[in-house]
């Protein structure tokens, strides 16, 4: 795919999806999906599993990537693009000086993008964010005047974000996802998965009671006599200590093959308008900001395929080739079948970027830096130390 296609695409066409068919790293299909929370206390974690139709027929399929998961994956791949000064974005970073060992964040990586609460407790030059021009820009975009989302904020435009912080209502920026991505499991069967622990000093719950500290490296001390303390006294196998006996755990599927289908809406695209300072719109600006919004997300998907398909523990996946990346016009009929791969996405970016530039669209490739605020220092801080003291149960 080359500029001009790109240009077209974003005005004339509904859709480029993607699709690439993936199998199984382990040779006897075994994958294990995400779960999730079981609704009743005391069930076993919910695994998404149900039907879809797959190339005209219906088809037991499990869920291995949700769109949630897949546009944080793009994000990441932006991210790690950035970092190594492979492409150019505007990128925001969260510094942490009063914490030395904190690293900076970027919002690329914060759940809520742009709109995350987190936003509300950094500062921009000594000022609140969301009290600066640029918070105030963000604070009122919308997809008919998204120039500040562009300049500062691009992914949010296809990903999607919604300021849920704003106060609700017409008040609150609400920007739909344009993008929707999944990678599904094919002929789905339920199964097992052994869970155990073998310890070979073989310590035993009943032989001693443990006092937690919080001393974060030692963590305990054996009570021996006199009053028990306040705190309830604990067993060693509560502190990490014992062999765990083999139980089945039903956290596993066995499937046949996967696939990735991914939709960029062009439609919605169109829906997005860059107006320049006086309020004007401008199609051909409209057109150039439309096109480097799909330079970005397409080089996020494809740029799986640079970093692999490996989605969690024991659910890694190859790809049977290269995908098919179709360009789809007003009806199915319309159908173009073009080449994408992450090299060439790097080079149609830096096309669609300078083609921008000369559109006069304000673009920036250079990290904002923020600060985290008093507040969040001390929440970060506070949550460094829980995990320290933590005994490594799940937080409630």
């Amino acid at each position: 795919m080359d500029l001009q296609q790109l240009l077209d695409c974003v005005e004339t066409r509904s859709v480029i999806r993607l699709q690439v068919d993936l199998s199984p790293a382990s040779p006897d299909g075994l994958v294990c999906p995400p779960t999730y929370a079981a609704p009743k206390k005391g069930e076993p974690p919910h695994i998404p599993y149900r039907r879809a139709y797959i190339e005209g027929q219906q088809r037991d399929v499990v869920v291995l990537d949700s769109p949630q998961s897949q546009s944080n994956r793009i994000e990441l791949a932006l991210l790690a693009a950035v970092r190594a000064k492979r492409i150019r974005y505007p990128d925001i970073e969260i510094a942490f000086p009063a914490l030395e060992a904190e690293p900076a964040y970027s919002v690329l990586q914060l759940s809520h993008r742009i709109y995350d609460a987190v936003m509300r407790a950094v500062t921009l030059d000594k000022q609140p964010f969301f009290e600066t021009s640029i918070g105030r820009a963000l604070l009122a975009a919308r997809p008919d005047k998204a120039c500040a989302l562009l300049e500062h904020a691009p992914i949010c435009l296809t990903l999607g974000a919604w300021d849920s912080n704003g106060g609700g209502g017409p008040l609150s920026a609400k920007i739909p996802r344009l993008l929707t991505s999944e990678i599904l499991g094919l002929d789905a069967v339920p199964a097992d998965i052994s869970a155990t622990k073998f310890d070979p000093m073989d310590i035993r719950s009943q032989v001693a009671e443990l006092i937690k500290t919080d001393d974060p490296v030692q963590r305990f001390t054996i009570w021996t006599a006199g009053p028990k303390p306040k705190d309830k006294l604990k067993k060693p196998s509560e502190m990490g200590f014992g062999s765990v006996p083999a139980t089945a755990v039903p956290r596993a599927a066995v499937i046949s093959g996967a696939v990735q289908t991914s939709v960029l809406s062009c439609s919605g695209l169109r829906h997005l308008h860059f107006p320049n300072a006086e309020g004007k719109v401008d199609p051909r600006r409209d057109q150039a900001a439309r096109a480097l919004l799909a330079a970005w997300t397409l080089y996020g998907l494809v740029a799986q395929s640079e970093t692999g398909y490996l989605l969690r523990s024991r659910c890694e996946l190859l790809p049977r080739d290269a995908g098919r990346l179709e360009l789809i016009g007003r009806t199915l009929q319309e159908r173009q079948e073009v080449s994408l791969q992450a090299d060439t996405a790097r080079t149609l970016l830096d096309a669609a970027w300078q083609h921008a530039a000369k559109c006069g669209l304000a673009l920036r490739d250079a990290p904002l830096k923020l600060t985290a605020d008093e507040r969040l220092v001390e929440l970060v801080r506070r949550s460094r130390a829980a995990v320290a003291q933590s005994d490594g149960a799940d937080e409630e």
